[in-house]
């Protein structure tokens, strides 16, 4: 088993808090939603928190006690200055709904729910001690064989969901995690259902005008403002297979609103000649099969995806039973491969009350200086009427200065 895999040493746990100190009071020069203050506290009476894991946009994920067992938890907070947004609690909601509803292998595991005396929304998960796609790609510890691997699980976990109505909408590395079996198999849990959709449901939680995901693995048709399908998720692990072969992500651009007009507009970059012969045909088709702007292109659903991914994988044993590990050429890239945002809502123009679109690109000199809109139409028409009312001013007072202190 490779030594990054070991389970890191626990934490010790005790059915009581250990630290008898009573907690710090937050000092008012730290903002109210610093995770770290947030440390020590005790939920409910049953889950007490002791390390941030992670924090986003919405919330903040610490590693948990539950007190009565005394078991490991991961407990994901609503951060405390959004309780008071009805849509924001609305969707942490949603989000408890969606996860408590599945009950599968490969999907993290909603263990509780509720709102402390002190007013913090929260949910209580299963707590998966492993490390990260990302992690495991960066740090070479998988081989081409180990990754379609868990490309088919991860499928297997979208059966179950698409099964259910629900969409993922946001697969990428870092909610994909990788725990080894006590037989040295790999196992995957996939995990954030924060901006997750769920069919049968008809309103939308996001606000108009706004496109739920990440910019670097969201589909075209999303973009566009199209209702999410199952074919959505299928075009996000197109991008993350690319990303792990290649190292890099498909497309890139220079800010977030750039990098959703690439996948929507530009060709795919060319698979064969950035992996060489190290990866077979078949995998390469599909990955550009998945990476089908039309989304008719695409396979047709995650069982079929699986399906010929465990056909490959058992190919790539047979052709190749002692490779060694896979490494992509660009393996460094890994660290930034489109997946930049923490925000799970990335912000379009509206083009109509219906249906969100990218801003048209600029022309001419003005496009050359200025290629995407820095701030609103409006705003720069105050702004510039502010600066014309201050420079009539000045000239009034350069007036007077000049002509009104001369004695008649």
């Amino acid at each position: 088993m490779d030594e990054g895999w070991q389970p890191r040493e626990r934490l010790t746990m005790t059915t009581q808090p250990t630290d008898k100190t009573p907690p710090r009071r937050r000092s008012s020069t730290q903002p109210l939603d610093t995770p770290q203050m947030l440390v020590g506290r005790v939920l409910e009476g049953r889950y007490r928190l002791d390390r941030v894991l992670n924090a986003g946009g919405m919330g903040i994920i610490f590693e948990a006690c539950q007190l009565s067992v005394n078991r490991t938890v991961a407990v994901k907070v609503l951060k405390p200055t959004l309780t008071g947004d009805p849509s924001l609690v609305e969707r942490f909601q949603l989000e408890v709904e969606l996860v408590s509803g599945i009950a599968h292998p490969h999907v993290v595991q909603l263990i509780d729910s509720g709102t402390d005396a002190g007013g913090l929304t929260y949910l209580v998960m299963e707590y998966v001690d492993g490390v990260t796609f990302r992690q495991a790609l960066r740090r070479g510890h998988l081989k081409l064989a180990d990754i379609l691997e868990v490309f088919a699980q991860v499928c297997e976990a979208l059966i179950e969901t698409h099964g259910q109505q629900i969409i993922h909408r946001d697969l990428k590395f870092d909610n994909i995690m990788l725990t080894r079996q006590r037989d040295g198999r790999i196992h995957v849990k996939l995990l954030d259902f924060g901006v997750a959709k769920l069919l049968s449901r008809d309103r939308e939680l996001t606000q108009g005008g706004q496109v739920a995901g990440t910019p670097g693995i969201i589909a075209p048709e999303l973009v566009d403002g199209k209702r999410p399908s199952a074919s959505s998720d299928l075009y996000s692990l197109g991008v993350l297979l690319f990303t792990a072969l290649t190292g890099e992500a498909p497309y890139k651009g220079d800010n977030d609103l750039a990098l959703m007009r690439a996948h929507k507009t530009e060709p795919l970059p060319n698979l064969r000649a950035r992996v060489g012969a190290a990866v077979p045909e078949e995998v390469i088709e599909l990955t550009c099969e998945l990476l089908e702007k039309e989304v008719e292109r695409r396979p047709r659903d995650a069982a079929k995806v699986r399906d010929r991914l465990r056909r490959m994988r058992e190919t790539q044993l047979v052709r190749d039973p002692d490779a060694s590990v896979y490494i992509p050429p660009q393996r460094e890239a890994l660290d930034t491969t489109g997946e930049r945002s923490p925000l799970p809502l990335m912000l379009l123009e509206p083009e109509d009350s219906e249906r969100p679109r990218l801003p048209p690109r600029r022309e001419g000199l003005i496009g050359l200086i200025f290629p995407e809109p820095l701030v609103a139409p409006m705003t720069i028409v105050t702004m510039m009427s502010l600066i014309l009312i201050l420079l009539i001013v000045a000239l009034m007072y350069m007036l007077y200065q000049q002509f009104g202190a001369v004695p008649g």
